[in-house]
């Protein structure tokens, strides 16, 4: 399968995901955490709580793999509108 994952990085101090598609299915929660963890995550918002908070209060997790872009851009986009309809702030 040469297909992408849809992952999120959650702030469990604070209910703040990030959502991101990767390029492919490669171990995306190692290579986040390792951005992270360096303090080079393009995500200037996250990355600030992270390197304040550290990693005991963040879950990387896959929500889908898929060969079907469209299909994860969506299911994305969904995500982040269901979070900030409830008042959740999304990283970006």
């Amino acid at each position: 399968m040469n297909g992408k994952t849809l992952y999120r990085i959650y702030n469990l101090k604070t209910d703040a995901s990030y959502f991101a598609i990767s390029g492919s299915n490669g171990n995306v929660c190692a290579q986040e955490r390792f951005r992270l963890d360096l303090g080079m995550h393009p995500c200037k918002s996250l990355q600030d709580d992270y390197t304040k908070t550290g990693l005991e209060l963040f879950v990387i997790e896959t929500i889908k793999e898929s060969d079907e872009s469209e299909e994860l851009v969506t299911l994305k986009a969904e995500l982040e509108k269901q979070l900030e309809d409830k008042g959740i702030d999304i990283y970006r």
